[in-house]
């Protein structure tokens, strides 16, 4: 196994965050910010994604993952954008100054709303959002998925999920490297 070049936040110490994003790391912030509404997978989906992408960039890139935000239970989209804001503002009071959302958003909607110097990166907006997800549970946590109501003729499977996870982290380590070129 790969030795982590980056850490989720809340595996530091309050002085262990602080001496790292004096250093200039990044914040990551995930949002489990929807999911496709399917039978044969559990509601769970979508913040077992936003994990999983945020564990895989960790082990790649030094940045500092914060927890998971699921915007699922919350009533209104207004509840997590002012969710998000307290967030942020955690985050810079322990002086995280770079700061990336990546949105986990496989069944679309509309995109957070956070103004600022934040880097947001949607993800997994994608057109096959169902057969995606189903096969990244199916890599992931495969005794979630109940197979038993899978749809006739899904093309799903383990293998398809890793590698659309992996095209996924392709595409944030390379916009994170793209804002801040020091994070190689």
């Amino acid at each position: 196994m790969n030795t982590p070049h980056g850490v989720w936040l809340d595996d530091l110490t309050r002085q262990e965050a602080v001496s790292r994003f004096r250093g200039d790391a990044v914040a990551v912030i995930p949002v489990a910010s929807g999911g496709p509404d399917l039978p044969h997978l559990p509601l769970k989906t979508v913040t077992v994604i936003a994990r999983a992408l945020g564990q895989k960039l960790l082990e790649r890139l030094a940045v500092v993952v914060a927890t998971v935000v699921e915007a699922e239970p919350l009533p209104r989209r207004d509840a997590l954008e002012h969710m998000l804001t307290a967030r942020l503002d955690g985050l810079r009071s322990l002086g995280a100054r770079r700061i990336a959302i990546l949105d986990v958003a496989p069944s679309g909607g509309a995109p957070i709303d956070i103004a600022g110097d934040v880097l947001l990166l949607r993800v997994c907006d994608r057109s096959d959002a169902n057969e995606y997800v189903t096969s990244c549970m199916m890599a992931l946590d495969p005794r979630s998925v109940r197979m038993s109501l899978l749809p006739a003729g899904s093309r799903s499977d383990a293998f398809a999920g890793e590698r659309g996870m992996a095209a996924e982290v392709d595409a944030i380590a390379a916009a994170l490297v793209s804002r801040w070129s020091n994070l190689i």
